[in-house]
């Protein structure tokens, strides 16, 4: 599909007149704009559809409840027909050969002077047209900035040219008063900017060290070149210690990222970024050109989600990254750590008895009684997709006695898609890993993708001298516990075994850290951060309201033991044992 390459992102002669011409403009309140398409019409009435699911999250969205006001010459028809989906039909009269227009109102986030949409829930594209040229442009304020994944014409950053629809959908923008950084990557520039108020309190530098860190280590993993011409990180920053959630694009992601840039969010970037080749450009045929009426299906979304966490996570390993408040010795041990994580999560799931990871993938869009979700059919793609990852992995450098590994199959899939070629077929995962480990890689390909069953992690695990246990493990015990109290602003204690913080107290601040707030996430996040963190002998600094007067106190955190389950070596290893286990920890296997 063109629109998944460097070409195409090009830009369209700046002396030629895009197909789709869209026109973006403030709307009647702040978080609207208002949207106007013109076209040369190719009939004597013109069609319009917005998407009903964006590439990457596999629901239904009913975005077409938000379209509003929608005007244009002679008036605009509206029908609405069908079932999980509802699709709705906006149509004008037109002549054929003529220009025609329509335009919109509709809803984006609006905050703090920073605005921000993403594509596929804002541009209506006439059907059957969505493999035509577009152009865009903003009418904001007269130098109201504007960062997108779009190269702009000319410098100009209110017009921008693309090759498809298929390629504006799939490109964010925020406009207004972000914070931006930028960093070099492969002879690339890579935007980094920042909306929401907890924006002030991210560590910008760390978060230029940790992107950079992810865009060199995966493109120097896929051959030291990366598929685009300029990247866009959209930041909207929330007020907790760790953790984020994305959503990948063409050229860019959108990460809801915590203020605190913990491991997990660092995670979330390898994950995002990672996509820029899996799922992106290594992607099943049926991901593109997209029917933005209905969902696509294929059975790989195992591959492209979950071997996309498993190498997200894997290489952070492999290539040391080693940030701030990790919660294990290094890199290497964080890297088995994720594997237990995974396990865990997937042996909570009665059904991966009854469901393949296939199936998971192939039958999303029967999830939530037709409605879809963006996890998979009765048992998640993602953590299953991490542990089939994982066997596959180990398998292949078992069969091939450390000759070959699962990165040779994401590379010669990266092989078969790049350059604008095709996406693949549903087998030709199958047939790579056959390709590099023999036939018996089919076999095992059958027995851990295409059936359900229980995933032999433990015996993969042993061919590198490692197993899973069940131990002790001593961890820092906080002396007292919080419950939010939304009376107070502010958590109470409810349990103390430290006189110097009695119960009931008022805390208003942790380690300096403001605790208050009028909602149970703001009273809450840090504590239980600091639960996950603090390590025995720890001092955390308490502050307490009394009356109007305030204290602070310093509490010790104790030691406690729990049972956990680790992946550890066995004793004695074998040679073989030891060389696959290099290889598989190894930055470079090949």
């Amino acid at each position: 599909m063109r629109t998944f390459t460097f070409a195409a992102l090009s830009l369209v002669a700046a002396t030629s007149l895009a197909d789709l011409k869209y026109t973006v403009s403030p709307g009647s309140s702040d978080t609207k704009l208002r949207v106007e398409l013109e076209l040369i019409a190719s009939a004597d009435k013109v069609e319009f559809q917005i998407p009903n699911w964006a590439p990457g999250s596999y629901r239904y969205d009913d975005v077409w409840k938000r379209v509003t006001d929608a005007k244009a010459e002679g008036g605009v028809s509206v029908k609405t027909e069908g079932k999980n989906p509802l699709i709705t039909t906006w149509t004008i009269a037109a002549q054929k050969g003529k220009k025609a227009w329509i335009s919109y109102e509709i809803p984006v986030q609006y905050a703090n002077k920073t605005g921000h949409f993403s594509g596929p829930s804002f541009y209506m594209y006439p059907v059957g047209r969505t493999q035509e040229p577009c152009q865009v442009e903003f009418k904001f304020a007269p130098g109201t900035p504007i960062i997108t994944g779009m190269n702009p014409v000319r410098g100009n950053q209110a017009l921008y040219k693309v090759s498809t629809y298929d390629v504006l959908a799939d490109n964010p923008v925020t406009w207004g008063d972000y914070t931006l950084d930028t960093y070099k990557s492969y002879g690339k520039t890579h935007f980094i900017a920042y909306r929401g108020i907890p924006k002030k309190d991210v560590d910008r530098a760390y978060v230029i060290k940790a992107c950079k860190f992810v865009s060199d280590m995966q493109a120097d993993f896929f051959g030291g070149s990366v598929p685009y011409d300029r990247y866009v990180w959209h930041f909207n920053v929330n007020d907790a210690p760790d953790g984020a959630g994305g959503l990948e694009h063409l050229s860019s992601t959108q990460i809801s990222l915590a203020s605190g840039v913990g491991p997990g969010a660092v995670s979330v970037l390898s994950h995002e970024f990672f996509h820029l080749w899996n799922v992106k450009r290594i992607r099943s045929k049926a991901l593109g050109p997209f029917d933005y009426t209905t969902q696509p299906q294929t059975g790989a979304l195992w591959w492209l989600e979950g071997v996309t966490d498993y190498y997200a996570h894997t290489l952070l390993g492999r290539y040391g990254w080693y940030g701030k408040n990790e919660r294990h010795p290094d890199a290497i041990a964080k890297l088995y750590a994720d594997a237990v994580q995974n396990l865990t999560a997937v042996r909570a799931r009665p059904a991966r008895l009854d469901v393949s990871p296939y199936e998971a993938s192939y039958r999303v869009r029967d999830a939530a009684d037709g409605r879809g979700n963006s996890q998979g059919y009765q048992v998640s793609y993602y953590d299953t997709g991490w542990l089939v990852g994982l066997v596959l992995d180990i398998e292949m450098l078992d069969q091939t006695s450390g000759k070959h590994s699962l990165d040779e199959v994401e590379l010669a899939l990266w092989e078969q898609c790049k350059d604008d070629k095709p996406g693949f077929e549903e087998d030709d995962i199958r047939r790579h890993l056959v390709r590099f480990g023999g036939y018996q890689m089919g076999t095992f390909y059958d027995d851990v993708v295409m059936k359900p069953g229980e995933l032999p992690v433990e015996k993969q695990l042993a061919k590198i001298g490692k197993e899973l246990l069940s131990v002790d493990e001593k961890y820092g015990s906080i002396p007292f516990s919080l419950r939010v109290s939304l009376d107070d602003k502010a958590p109470r204690v409810s349990l103390s075994e430290d006189a110097a913080i009695p119960q009931g107290s008022i805390v208003t601040k942790i380690n300096g850290t403001d605790v208050t707030g009028d909602n149970v996430r703001s009273q809450t996040t840090l504590y239980r951060a600091l639960q996950r963190s603090s390590k025995p002998g720890d001092i955390l600094k308490v502050t307490l309201k009394d009356g109007d007067k305030t204290k602070e106190v310093n509490i010790k955190v104790g030691e406690a033991t729990r049972k956990v389950q680790r992946i550890v070596s066995v004793q004695n290893p074998s040679e073989r044992q030891l060389k696959l286990r290099k290889i598989f920890e190894a930055k470079r296997r090949r």
